[in-house]
């Protein structure tokens, strides 16, 4: 994602005194057809629209050096961002841009007190947005209490209807991609998990055929229930060729077992895996990713735990 251009894009804004940015509270819906948005557009003065502007540009400026690598569903390295394609949330960042459009909006929230996310959109350039999203954190402890803050001493109730807009932000929008700023939001935000239950179900069923599994069934329920296990399993939807390796060298899967320890155990013909418990999801999905490595000079042994 080209930062710069939409720091250059904020910069003019606040030298321009133009009404360039919108403010949305959006609230999330689970629906019979899956996730959806309910957004609210409170009005921004001018003079609070620079505000936000200055608020965000630090956070902004700061990580338009920072080195972008493609999204991954199990984490990433220190110091760096993720970026990837629109396609790939599909239908839920559909409904949360739909959401923010003038015709789709409620005039007041559904849940006045389940406010779940805020949306600055910035218009850098003549009908060309940036969207910068933040999950608000839910203080429900506070929801039968009494909300107030001192004013010369004295106590004064106020509403809990408190929004902070930070410096940081989860997820920057902008033309066909998404900067993830932050992995766990993305999935939240979005609701992954359904896509990588969905995912995980195609890459199980057509890996069913091969019959290297013995316990097929219990493996497939226990890695569907296990929210890391899902989510390294639905990454084989967008690496076939690891699964493809794993049947065609399955004759080197004992050696594995044996050089990495694995909590795995193969039939008395060595031609399949014996899944018999839960603690064998984790070695037996990374070795289905290609996950355990010998270095070409020292012959060292490790796990990639990306994958």
């Amino acid at each position: 994602m080209n930062i710069g251009k939409i720091e250059d894009g904020i910069t003019k804004i606040l030298v321009s005194n133009s009404s360039k940015v919108s403010l949305f509270i959006i609230e999330k819906l689970d629906t019979k057809d899956g996730l959806d948005y309910i957004s609210h557009k409170p009005s921004l003065d001018l003079e609070l629209q620079k505000e936000i502007i200055k608020v965000i540009k630090p956070t902004l400026s700061k990580i338009k050096n920072t080195e972008q690598i493609e999204f991954n569903e199990n984490g990433r390295p220190n110091g760096v961002v993720e970026w990837c394609k629109k396609d790939y949330v599909g239908v839920s960042l559909e409904r949360l841009l739909n959401s923010l459009k003038e015709d789709m909006r409620k005039e007041k929230l559904i849940d006045s007190d389940k406010k779940d996310i805020y949306c600055i959109r910035i218009e850098i350039d003549s009908g060309e947005y940036v969207y910068f999203l933040n999950r608000i954190p839910q203080l429900r402890k506070f929801e039968k209490g009494i909300w107030g803050r001192l004013v010369d001493s004295t106590f004064k109730k106020t509403t809990n209807a408190f929004i902070g807009i930070e410096p940081n932000f989860d997820l920057i929008i902008y033309q066909e991609e998404i900067l993830v700023v932050n992995n766990v939001a993305m999935q939240r935000i979005f609701d992954l998990r359904t896509k990588y239950i969905e995912n995980a179900n195609s890459v199980l069923s057509s890996f069913e055929d091969s019959e290297k599994i013995e316990g097929f069934e219990q493996f497939k329920m226990d890695s569907i229930e296990d929210g890391n296990v899902v989510k390294r399993v639905s990454r084989l939807m967008e690496k076939p060729e690891r699964m493809t390796r794993f049947i065609d060298n399955f004759d080197k899967v004992e050696q594995i077992i044996i050089e990495f320890d694995l909590n795995i155990e193969l039939n008395a013909e060595k031609t399949k895996i014996k899944y018999t418990d839960k603690k064998q999801l984790n070695d037996i999905v990374k070795l289905l990713n290609d996950a355990y490595y010998k270095t070409v000079l020292s012959g060292e042994k490790g796990v990639d735990e990306l994958r």
